[in-house]
């Protein structure tokens, strides 16, 4: 069972013991991302994550403060998200003080350096163009600027090169001093959890001075035009295999839908044996990466369909996929499907949770994002009241054809698509 807590400063913090580990993640979290950057920032908060890593008042510069988390034999990295920024260190148990120490240590006295500043623009762009230059990376990004178009949750969490080029040392500190506050952060201790971890949170992240809590300063969400014409972008690029990804308005965390919405999207293309996967790859032959899914924002979401596949085959997978979600709306679905949904749902959340990094990053998501804590059974306990008729009447409410975003790159143009 998890432990939940508030230092005296405002920070969050979440203990959840694993017995069958000796390792321990620690997860620093703060409700903090792209959405949430002026027009000129756009990229800082990705920005921020990479300088985090370039030195503290304690550890000078990158070489002794990655030497120190290597010798360890750690797991270490840091990410950025729409709406979250994470950093985390997963080390054997017996180092769980030194993750505490070096993760404080960088969130609290980086040091940003003008000049590891300014060096570091150029490895930021360079993640830029390897995301662009590699289509399966790049439609998730293609996609979510046409879904979202018109709202920063379109934006490449990256930003631009322009961007990244164009940031001015005040402006970024003004922005990481506003957003890295004890008030915004939330601290996760998942797997072997030492005895005495919470004095050693206190010591490391308790001492930072409470400061005004931040409200809400993103704009919300929209999507775009409606116009059958302003609903397909394709970006054309030499490939021989075209990346395809639609998808309609979903649902934002938390909704009463997202465990229906889950299970639909498992019997849909969340297998090797659901509907899509047989239909387009195992009968038709027409791609061999094909699956479906949700992504959930504070305020909204969306479901989608990808693959990869030949530019001749494109129409042919649009037109099988807009068949498959006619028939959810038609026809319920079957108990075995449902059911075999259910069971698989379970069996691959219970898999994932053995790794204490995905304990903490399951609590760490639900702190940030759901009004009240669910643990992994709470929300299978959920999942497990899914009924046939919820999974039909979702289907008619979101597969609205007229409502279809479709985003391709590869080696064709809008005149040849069909949807």
């Amino acid at each position: 069972m998890y432990k939940h807590y508030q230092l005296k400063n405002g920070a969050n913090v979440l203990l959840v013991p694993q017995s069958d580990t000796a390792s321990a993640t620690t997860l620093v979290m703060y409700p903090l991302g792209s959405r949430y950057e002026p027009e000129k920032l756009r990229g800082v908060s990705h920005y921020i994550e990479h300088l985090m890593f370039k030195g503290t008042t304690k550890r000078k510069n990158t070489q002794i403060l990655t030497r120190e988390i290597d010798r360890l034999g750690a797991a270490y990295n840091a990410f950025t998200g729409k709406e979250y920024t994470g950093y985390y260190i997963k080390a054997d148990a017996t180092y769980l003080e030194t993750s505490l120490d070096i993760l404080s240590d960088m969130l609290l006295n980086s040091l940003f350096d003008p000049k590891e500043m300014e060096r570091e623009k150029g490895p930021i762009v360079e993640e830029l163009r390897m995301y662009k230059d590699n289509p399966m990376m790049n439609i998730d990004n293609i996609f979510e600027e046409l879904m979202y178009n018109g709202c920063p949750l379109g934006r490449d969490i990256g930003g631009t090169e322009k961007h990244v080029m164009g940031f001015k040392r005040p402006d970024v500190l003004l922005f990481r001093d506003t957003y890295y506050s004890p008030k915004n952060m939330t601290i996760v201790v998942a797997g072997a959890v030492s005895d005495h971890v919470e004095d050693m949170i206190q010591n490391y992240f308790g001492t930072t001075k409470k400061q005004r809590p931040i409200g809400k300063t993103f704009k919300p969400a929209c999507f775009g035009s409606v116009k059958k014409e302003d609903r397909l972008r394709i970006e054309k690029k030499e490939t021989d295999q075209v990346q395809l990804m639609l998808g309609f308005p979903g649902f934002a965390h938390r909704h009463k839908l997202n465990p229906v919405a889950t299970v639909m999207s498992s019997i849909l293309g969340g297998t090797m044996s659901s509907r899509l996967f047989i239909q387009i790859r195992e009968r038709r032959g027409l791609a061999y990466h094909v699956r479906s899914g949700t992504e959930n924002f504070r305020d909204t979401g969306h479901i989608f369909v990808r693959a990869g596949l030949e530019a001749k085959n494109v129409n042919k997978a649009i037109q099988v996929i807009q068949d498959e979600l006619k028939k959810l709306e038609e026809k319920k679905v079957t108990k075995r499907e449902l059911d075999d949904a259910k069971t698989h749902i379970r069996g691959a959340l219970t898999l994932s949770l053995e790794d204490s990094s995905a304990q903490a990053n399951w609590y760490a998501n639900q702190a940030l994002f759901a009004p009240k804590i669910l643990t992994p059974e709470d929300e299978l306990k959920k999942i497990d009241t899914v009924s046939t008729e919820q999974i039909q009447a979702l289907a008619k409410h979101v597969f609205k054809i007229n409502q279809m975003r479709v985003a391709m790159i590869g080696n064709l143009t809008k005149e040849k698509v069909r949807f």
